[in-house]
């Protein structure tokens, strides 16, 4: 752990991570300036003086050349690009531009597990964490899930299980987690990265510095993740191929969840045993369930643990059910991929999707296809709602509702009784809400509302 003591250091960003990095530099006796581009409205002035009784350095409205000089070195908020102009200015400078994951795993002793991939990350990250901590471990999910990973290190954790977007990943130099989990792999965040390669080649930067004693954990059934190339030792999982041939794997046998460690094959639970819904769960839980190999977690407690999670806020969580129509919130879906794991988690029945958001401006195709087999109707809101709609009518798919908020779009869901209502968006918030926790959370709000109205019915 560095001496830290009258160290200058610049955090951009005042957010969750920015704000935890203040508390843990400045209690260590950094110098900190935190400069934030936001405009000083009264929540910004708020944190702003929360952190400048620190004794740090606060400044709001714009990154001026003063603060980007201060630091020894800069430490970034992960939504600031690197083709930005202060991130361009700071490395003029000379400086070294880092993340909060790089700095939290210089800081520890603590093994990492980081858990990457454009779609569920915090599910395996909330499960993983779930299941060692119900053995006894000291196992917090911290990182892109919402919890800042400094915020955890005075906790002295066993492990450190930590979800890391693309955005945290370029801003390592060093970083090299005791176990990195590669999920899955499709188009997202192009623009903060300036291409599509970018974007690969920050998600590889998870194994960059892992030595031969550390694992990548990774999922056979994505063609790009499957064919990554690492120093670590490969623990590969899949719901789909057979995987006899593996020496270790984490697997799908006549519909159970499985895994084999020296030598050994373990039954795990079935499939229809799990609380979280959707084939793309199967694949998360698959992957929990290696990394719980790997850590020689036992048997047992794997079925036990994993069979008791009933997944995260606003990622397929079921609300209520208003006159026999259950409402689902899947707030996290802020792509079309993600979307469509959504939609294809009820194989049985179709339901009504509510879409629509800030637009990310990714194909398509392969929603309209999933809307297509799975949905009954469409129900689109905010800055998205046209362009979605014209692809879907393009698409050979008219059951398409446009309403002008989420009030609306829970109204008609459950007064056109064609199945489950699930807000499911494939778009970011931003547009509407200040992040899709606050999407989420408005959606259950009127859900509720709903149901106080019709007391009689039980949801």
């Amino acid at each position: 752990m560095t001496d830290w003591k009258d160290k200058k250091v610049t955090i951009l960003g005042l957010g969750r991570s920015g704000i935890a990095a203040a508390q843990y530099l400045s209690a260590r006796g950094a110098k900190v300036f935190v400069s934030d581009s936001a405009a000083a409205d009264a929540d910004r002035q708020a944190q702003a003086a929360e952190v400048e009784k620190l004794g740090c350095k606060v400044e709001l409205g714009g990154h001026s050349d003063e603060a980007v000089e201060f630091g020894s070195f800069v430490l970034t908020s992960p939504g600031i690009a690197p083709h930005s102009a202060v991130i361009q200015k700071a490395r003029s400078l000379g400086k070294e531009v880092i993340s909060d994951v790089e700095l939290a795993w210089r800081e520890t002793k603590a093994p990492i597990i980081a858990i990457t991939g454009t779609n569920g990350k915090s599910t395996t990250c909330a499960l993983l964490s779930f299941m060692l901590e119900k053995t006894g471990r000291v196992a917090p999910a911290c990182g892109n899930i919402g919890v800042p990973i400094l915020s955890q290190l005075d906790r002295k954790p066993d492990y450190l299980v930590v979800e890391v977007s693309s955005y945290q990943l370029d801003y390592t130099t060093n970083f090299a987690p005791k176990i990195g989990v590669w999920l899955n792999f499709t188009p997202d965040h192009v623009d903060w990265h300036q291409g599509l390669e970018n974007y690969k080649r920050a998600k590889q930067k998870l194994f960059a510095n892992q030595q031969h004693s550390d694992y990548a954990v990774l999922s056979m059934d994505d063609p790009v993740v499957s064919q990554q190339i690492t120093r670590s030792e490969i623990f590969p999982f899949s719901s789909q191929m057979n995987l006899d041939n593996m020496v270790q794997a984490a697997y799908v046998s006549n519909g159970f969840l499985a895994y084999r460690i020296r030598a050994r094959n373990r039954i795990v639970c079935a499939v229809n045993e799990l609380q979280i819904l959707g084939q793309h769960n199967v694949e998360n839980a698959l992957a929990a369930i290696s990394c719980c190999a790997i850590l020689d977690v036992q048997p047992q407690e794997i079925e036990n643990y994993i069979k008791e999670f009933k997944g995260l806020e606003h990622r397929l969580e079921y609300v209520s059910t208003i006159d026999n129509v259950p409402y689902y919130n899947d707030s996290k879906a802020t792509n079309p991929e993600s979307a469509i794991k959504a939609i294809q988690s009820f194989p049985d029945k179709k339901i009504v999707l509510i879409a629509g958001g800030r637009d990310k401006s990714t194909s398509l195709d392969e929603f309209v296809d999933a809307v297509r087999n799975h949905v009954a109707a469409v129900i689109l809101l905010g800055e998205a709602k046209e362009r979605f709609e014209k692809a879907l009518r393009e698409g050979g798919f008219n059951d398409v509702h446009l309403v002008a908020n989420l009030e609306e779009a829970v109204d008609l869901g459950g007064k056109l009784k064609l199945g489950p209502v699930v807000l499911s968006p494939a778009c970011a918030s931003f547009d509407m809400f200040k992040d899709f926790e606050n999407r989420g959370r408005v959606f259950k709000d009127i859900v509720r509302t709903r149901l106080e109205m019709a007391p009689s019915v039980q949801g």
